[in-house]
């Protein structure tokens, strides 16, 4: 764009700017859409900034910007007639229709500041590279400044107050570092603190421990993909990628694809078994889902309920001729040991994979009533995988099926045997629709009959009795006979509170005349609840764990199972103790998800529970609590996966701006997820160190930078991290000022006696000793603790 002398005019859009300014004075909900948006000097007209300031003063103030409002203002400032009077400002209400494009015009003239200020900026450099009395580092690193200088001025974007994340407000915080006997930043873990002096300012901290915690599973537990495969926890791994089965909130099972692959070496196993004959070995830190929370193996018992699938609804899209799944059943059943059911019969469509099993039933299935007039359909085999895996094609219909073990006779003697009970009504009723059985089709119909007069009840599909607890917590002083009579329950006068679990159908008649979104959706939930017969231990084995986004679960051999707080618990310490700004990126985990750790810490509520949200009225008022002490913190976070160390290094530098030149802490979680746009990994992760260094030298603060140990540490007899476990260990060793590894004996030795005690390990520390502190776990609340008190 040229002026009228033929000169080239910076870049500006003025009609933008006088629609926003007349849509300001318009629509009182305008000024909201663009104050945070757009700053007063990027318009181009210097009478535009004047009367945009004055709107902004105004919405401060909580005042209105109208015209006359606005009019007024400018009025009382002497700055009236400077603008071009009330004939201005009614010039720009006139030539406006509406605010409805304001938040575009502002983003329009933001964009046209930037490349002002860039184009300043260009001069500036340029001038800088003709200087020659300078070195050339130094003009390298004044042009960085300026450019990052000028990203600091852009609108805010990505670190997110934590109030935001809690859907809370919060006043203005005066961020006054309190005072300390000691040099540096205090995290308030006393012993941690009395040998770093605190943590330093311009300190690259490095914070590193083995992934996963020891919640894993065996490498051949199995699980159920997106088009029907069944593939072993390993053959993921290896692959490094996969869409399976997760439980959401709503107690509903539901594709995902994990955001992380665990090999976790090896590690002791335990099998668990259940009463429905599943199966499921895993370490006895790994947690299993209760109606209570999820809990660690090592905290259950025989007899405990854990959740299992009660129907997988995934089938595949591939087709097979009629007469080749028909032979494949009939094979199986010619040959006693070994068997096997295809891969390809997994992937089959709902047809196809009710064809099979109509065919394989036909030889070794049956359909009968006994004397007493239970209905009963069920299947025998030498093979336990084959009833194995029978029993979770059944499951793809919702049909549940007991696997037991049995001696049966075999010639002159006997052998093992593996049946597959069905008896449950509204599973016959399914199979009997949905399958069938060729050739024994008398049978089946004698089995429908039964049912068509029979009342279903189930002694099995039940909620688990501590179900009570919510159902008390939730009905409050209302008595239970009043309650059962307004939900309709005959034979309201004894209901056998707490007594009995509950029938799906019961809870959720209670659940109904309660109101409770919640209970209404565990009582129709795609869970089973079964009891443990036995847990026992079965060596050491190779074991893996996926990281889940969100939920945090996955589903191995149809039984629900889930899936680093040190430095979260560091990072909150120093913005409640000090009141100053803490930024933390997170590469792996979501904001939400932090979040919810902090406030379980906060709260002293299980993370499992408070993720669920399954926690009593009481509780609600701890959470409540919490969350208003939080909402006060100054911290700030971004979870954008894909973070380079130049947008980590602007946004830091345009928070401390922002919050008056102060920032305590910035933490990255974790160093091996960054970004950095090279080929060679080794060099690319030392310049990410040498970068964080000299962030930390340039803010002032100190860095902590979470690292991943090596699978080295698994090779040793002493599983006590050491520097060299560090993974990509030479130039973060080499970079850093304080090295703390973290470790906990019950991770690798579950009858250890210090199971609650984590050792803090300073490696390295550049600037004063090294050494070993104790502090107190608690995996519930995901928190570490000092064992003694401050005294």
């Amino acid at each position: 764009m040229l002026d009228l002398a033929g000169n080239s005019l910076p870049p500006q859009n003025v009609e933008a700017e006088e629609s926003i300014l007349g849509g300001i004075l318009l629509d009182p909900e305008a000024m909201g859409r663009v104050a945070d948006v757009i700053v007063p000097e990027a318009f181009y007209i210097s009478i535009h900034t004047e009367i945009y300031q004055a709107a902004l003063a105004l919405y401060r103030d909580g005042k209105p910007t109208d015209l006359m409002t606005v009019t007024s203002w400018l009025q009382d400032q002497g700055k009236l007639d400077i603008i071009g009077g009330t004939s201005k400002l009614a010039q720009l209400v006139e030539r406006t229709v509406s605010a409805v494009n304001i938040d575009r015009y502002a983003i329009l003239v933001m964009d046209k500041y930037t490349r002002r200020q860039l184009i300043g900026v260009s001069h500036e450099i340029t001038e800088l590279g003709y200087d020659t009395t300078l070195e050339l580092e130094v003009v390298l690193d004044k042009s960085e400044q300026k450019v990052f200088g000028l990203t600091q001025k852009r609108p805010k974007q990505g670190l997110t107050p934590i109030a935001e994340t809690l859907i809370y407000t919060f006043d203005e915080l005066e961020n006054l570092q309190q005072e300390t006997a000691l040099p540096g930043l205090a995290c308030d873990f006393y012993d941690l603190d009395a040998m770093t002096s605190g943590f330093q300012k311009s300190d690259l901290i490095v914070l590193a421990g083995r992934p996963s915690m020891g919640k894993c599973l065996s490498y051949d537990s199995k699980i159920v993909l997106a088009d029907g495969a069944i593939a072993t926890i390993e053959d993921i791994f290896q692959q490094r990628v996969a869409r399976l089965l997760t439980l959401k909130k709503n107690w509903k099972l539901e594709l995902t694809e994990p955001s992380a692959f665990v090999d976790d070496g090896i590690k002791p196993v335990f099998r668990v078994q259940t009463r429905l004959g599943r199966s499921l070995e895993t370490t006895l830190t790994h947690p299993y889902l209760t109606i209570q929370g999820w809990r660690e193996l090592s905290q259950l018992k025989e007899g405990d309920r854990i959740a299992v699938s009660r129907k997988i609804n995934i089938f595949g899209n591939e087709i097979l001729p009629e007469y080749q799944i028909k032979l494949l059943a009939y094979f199986i059943s010619k040959n006693a040991h070994c068997k096997e059911i295809p891969k390809i019969i997994f992937k089959l469509n709902k047809f196809g994979i009710s064809l099979f099993l109509n065919r394989l039933f036909a030889t070794d299935g049956w359909a009968t009533v006994l004397k007493s007039g239970q209905s009963q359909i069920g299947y025998t085999t030498v093979s336990e995988k084959l009833a194995q895996q029978i029993q979770h094609l059944l499951l793809r219909f919702g049909i549940i099926a007991a696997l037991k073990k049995r001696s049966v006779k075999y010639k002159d003697g006997r052998r093992v045997a593996w049946q597959l009970d069905i008896t449950d009504a509204c599973a016959l009723k399914t199979f009997i629709e949905e399958i069938g059985i060729f050739g024994k089709e008398d049978a089946i119909a004698a089995v429908k009959s039964a049912l068509s007069g029979k009342k279903y009840q189930t002694n099995r599909d039940l909620i688990p009795v501590e179900i009570w607890e919510q159902l008390t917590q939730l009905k409050g002083t209302e008595s239970w006979q009043s309650l059962a009579k307004r939900a309709g329950i005959l034979g309201y006068s004894n209901i056998h509170v707490g007594k009995r679990a509950l029938p799906r159908e019961r809870l959720l008649t209670l659940a109904l005349a309660l109101d409770n979104i919640p209970l209404q959706e565990l009582a129709t939930s795609d869970i089973y609840w079964d009891r443990i017969v036995s847990i026992e231990y079965v060596g050491n084995k190779q074991v893996y764990d996926l990281t889940i986004p969100e939920t945090h679960n996955f589903i191995a051999n149809d039984i629900c199972v889930h899936n680093t707080s040190f430095a979260l618990n560091i990072a909150a310490n120093i913005a409640q103790q000090h009141q100053l700004p803490v930024a933390i990126f997170s590469l792996e985990m979501s904001k939400e998800q932090l979040v919810q750790r902090l406030l379980a810490s906060e709260a002293k509520i299980e993370s499992n529970r408070l993720r669920s949200g399954r926690i009593t009225q009481t509780e609600m008022e701890s959470v409540a609590l919490a969350i208003g002490n939080l909402a006060e913190l100054p911290i700030f976070i971004d979870d954008n996966a894909t973070l380079t160390v130049m947008q980590m290094r602007s946004e830091v530098r345009r928070l401390q701006a922002e919050q008056g030149g102060k920032i305590g802490l910035v933490l990255l979680d974790y160093l091996q997820l960054m970004e950095g746009g090279g080929d060679n990994r080794v060099q690319e992760l030392a310049k990410i160190t040498r970068s964080l260094k000299g962030l930390a030298r340039e803010i002032n603060a100190p860095v902590i930078a979470l690292s991943q140990l090596s699978r080295g540490v698994e090779s040793r007899t002493n599983k006590r991290p050491m520097l060299s476990d560090l993974r990509e260990s030479g130039s973060i060793e080499q970079d850093a000022d304080l090295v703390i590894m973290l470790y906990r004996d019950s991770y690798y030795n579950p009858d250890s006696p210090d199971r609650n005690i984590a050792e803090v390990i300073i490696a390295k520390h550049r600037n004063g000793p090294t050494g070993t502190i104790k502090l107190l776990f608690l995996p519930e609340l995901t928190k570490f603790e000092n064992l003694a008190t401050e005294s």
